[in-house]
């Protein structure tokens, strides 16, 4: 033997060893030979390949994610799965559409106080947001909206009062609320979260408006490189998705020039609302904007690969137990560096194919299929997740359970974040802990509320099949300073926590595929689908 072989050998035995140390309850026999085959130097080789430079970052529609396809295709394949019933290729290909606003984008504000409109561009006066399909052009009356929403215990804006069919808002960002500090109230603005456009452009379409201006001075700066990135993105969507509301963040300075012919400043309305507590909205009159927005769009096309392992039970073959983890990536920025995404999910779908090629070594089948989703998209608003479920290979009511794993590489050797596993099914949630006492690994159930400010339940694949009533648990060890960055880099990685959270999936997945019946759904939850990425 060579030394490099018996180097790799003496590492998967003290691995396995230092297992069995921690955990309480013995492997079952029939899962043991899959259980043994998953080694994190397994993994660290197939997440070398798809965290290399050479893919480019595996972004959507791009070559590099094709290179990733194809290599996890051939992979499935070699480990003896086999395309889903009825399927000849692993590859769900769909349509995806590609928009971004074009330098030529504007918005001219004609005021009848002034003899001549204003005109401010994209980039420097405002950053534009959403997709198209194509170029549009709106010419409409303002009305200043305030904050454009409600929070759960006092309606702060009456915009819905006024008239705002048709026409354009303008509102501040950040939320106003109440904080309660030794039984005295204090009102303020809390600063936006990421969630801020989104919410106010929910507020906008529900009364019909025609576009949303939102007022944040930091989210325009050009010297802002976060900023500057996030604007300058492409937008993604299914190629039959509608329009957005179109979205523009301005200045304070552009705000003013609208804001003129009413009297009032960006400042002077400010201060109002924290004198009264409450913002009136209004139509400021006399005053009128033409946005014109130029887009440039492309269509392409990509896939979700999909690997199937038939049950061995006759009845039972018939119903599956769904893996995923999302195998794109953000790409390469203007500069030309590469964003390799080695844990953002590299992770999780190096842990998906290592399941599956334990779950084929496995002498005996368990009862029920499986399939193994390598979903494209999720960085763009967890398209091929949503197309899959749309669009599904086995039918949705015969899939039990979706287990997801995003981003299992990092952070706290020990411990996992566990998401999900007890929002529809207890039951689901009992079996996750009984095959935890296999493994040792520490839950932790930080984010495992539907409060959670970062909503990470609402953030990855797994949602489009709880949205659907599907019981799902998401795996997760968390963010970390090089979460979307170049610094995401397989060097990184902690292989041995990869390992043992393959193992807790794999185990789980094992129970569920070989219970007599399908984890009882007894819960319902609030998912109503909000676009998070």
């Amino acid at each position: 033997m060579k030394k490099g072989m018996m180097t790799r050998s003496l590492t998967a035995v003290v691995l396995t060893c230092s297992l069995l140390l921690i955990a309480t309850t013995p492997v079952p026999d029939a899962a043991r030979p899959g259980f043994d085959a998953i080694q994190p130097e397994s993994m660290k080789a197939i997440l070398s390949f798809l965290a290399a430079d050479e893919l480019e970052g595996r972004d959507t529609g791009h070559r590099g994610l094709n290179i990733a396809a194809k290599f996890l295709e051939a992979q499935y394949r070699l480990a003896g799965l086999t395309p889903p019933p009825g399927q000849n290729s692993m590859f769900q290909s769909f349509f995806i559409r590609e928009s971004r606003f074009d330098s030529l984008t504007n918005l001219i504000v004609s005021s009848a106080d002034k003899n001549r409109p204003t005109v401010f561009s994209i980039s420097r006066d405002f950053a534009a947001v959403g997709h198209l399909r194509e170029d549009r052009s709106i010419t409409a009356p303002v009305v200043f909206a305030g904050f454009g929403f409600t929070d759960d215990s006092r309606k702060y804006d009456d915009f819905e009062a006024v008239d705002c069919a048709g026409k354009i808002l303008l509102m501040f960002s950040g939320t106003p609320k109440f904080q309660d500090s030794s039984g005295v109230k204090k009102f303020f603005i809390a600063p936006p979260t990421f969630r801020d456009g989104r919410t106010k452009s929910a507020a906008a379409k529900k009364v019909g408006a025609a576009a949303l201006l939102i007022i944040n001075d930091r989210l325009v700066s050009r010297t802002d490189p976060l900023a500057r990135r996030w604007f300058n993105r492409v937008s993604v969507k299914l190629a039959d998705d509608a329009d957005d509301l179109p979205l523009l963040y301005v200045t304070s300075t552009l705000a003013n020039s609208l804001l003129a012919s009413s009297g009032w400043t960006v400042e002077s309305l400010r201060a109002k609302i924290l004198e009264k507590q409450a913002p009136q909205s209004f139509e400021i009159k006399k005053t009128q904007v033409t946005l014109n927005l130029k887009v440039q769009t492309e269509t392409k096309i990509t896939q979700n690969v999909v690997a199937y392992l038939e049950g061995a039970e006759p009845v039972l073959k018939n119903e599956v137990v769904a893996f995923g983890a999302h195998y794109d990536h953000v790409g390469i920025d203007d500069s030309g560096d590469v964003f390799n995404g080695a844990d953002d999910d590299g992770s999780g779908t190096t842990a998906m194919l290592e399941i599956a090629r334990a779950f084929a070594k496995n002498p005996e089948r368990p009862k029920r299929s499986l399939i193994f989703i390598s979903h494209t998209g999720e960085e763009k608003g967890l398209l091929g997740s949503r197309y899959y479920t749309e669009h599904p290979l086995v039918p949705l009511q015969n899939t039990v359970a979706q287990l997801n794993m995003d981003m299992i590489g990092r952070n706290d050797s020990n411990s996992v974040y566990i998401i999900g596993s007890d929002f529809l099914s207890q039951e689901l949630h009992q079996i996750n802990l009984a095959a935890n006492e296999m493994i040792g690994l520490n839950f932790d159930y930080t984010y495992n509320t539907e409060s959670d400010p970062n909503r990470f339940y609402y953030r990855s694949d797994h949602y489009n099949y709880a949205r659907r009533g599907i019981p799902i648990i998401f795996y997760f060890s968390g963010v970390h300073e090089d979460y979307h960055k170049v610094t995401d880099t397989v060097d990184k990685i902690n292989f041995n926590k990869m390992a043992r959270i393959a193992r807790l999936v794999y185990l789980t997945g094992w129970k569920v595929a070989n219970r007599e019946t399908r984890p009882k759904v007894d819960r319902k939850i609030n998912n109503d689908f909000i676009d998070e990425n």
